[in-house]
């Protein structure tokens, strides 16, 4: 969280600040999406920082592997795998798409509701994560995975405007206030 002093031209403002993951296909709204823990590790090495891009490459989708049930060739080679979730754990089918020479990982959620609070861990923690990054996108995302288009996966620096009620708040506990408040 972060407070931005007033100025002459406008008002203090409390805002959240941290990090989000996104899914970026040519030319289209960039999709908000769930990093794997592996993801950002590779960032900090790759980047030397917080923020950045994953993986940037071509798309990969094979309908006779959409479950990543193996991996997936030298056709994968250099390109950003798309795979669905529910066959395979995530750890295995980013090792999957490794060994394929893949450079990331996007892979979709099988659910229909989703869920941004959602984790993606090791499975044996004792074991050096997967090289390639891997995120998890919302099922409607499918559609805009076609193989062969341009997809990027950053993670950049977020800054939430809090609304008018919860700025109030944040700025009174800022200012060391104590605030109390009670439910009717």
């Amino acid at each position: 969280m972060g407070f931005e002093e007033a100025t002459a031209d406008h008002a203090p403002t409390v805002v959240a600040v941290g990090t989000a993951d996104f899914l970026e296909v040519n030319g289209q709204e960039p999709l908000g999406c769930v990093a794997a823990d592996w993801s950002e590790r590779l960032l900090r090495l790759r980047c030397k920082s917080e923020v950045g891009v994953l993986c940037e490459a071509p798309a990969h989708y094979s309908q006779r592997n959409e479950y990543g049930l193996h991996s997936w060739g030298p056709e994968a080679q250099g390109k950003v795998v798309v795979a669905v979730r529910g066959e395979v754990e995530f750890e295995t089918l980013a090792r999957r798409a490794e060994d394929s020479g893949a450079v990331g990982i996007v892979i979709i959620d099988n659910e229909d509701e989703w869920e941004t609070d959602f984790e993606m861990t090791l499975d044996d923690p004792h074991r050096p994560p997967p090289a390639v990054p891997a995120v998890l996108v919302p099922k409607t995302a499918r559609s805009r995975l076609r193989d062969g288009l341009q997809v990027r996966v950053v993670r950049r620096i977020e800054r939430n405007l809090a609304s008018n009620e919860e700025k109030l708040l944040q700025f009174m506990r800022l200012r060391g206030v104590e605030v109390g408040l009670q439910l009717q």
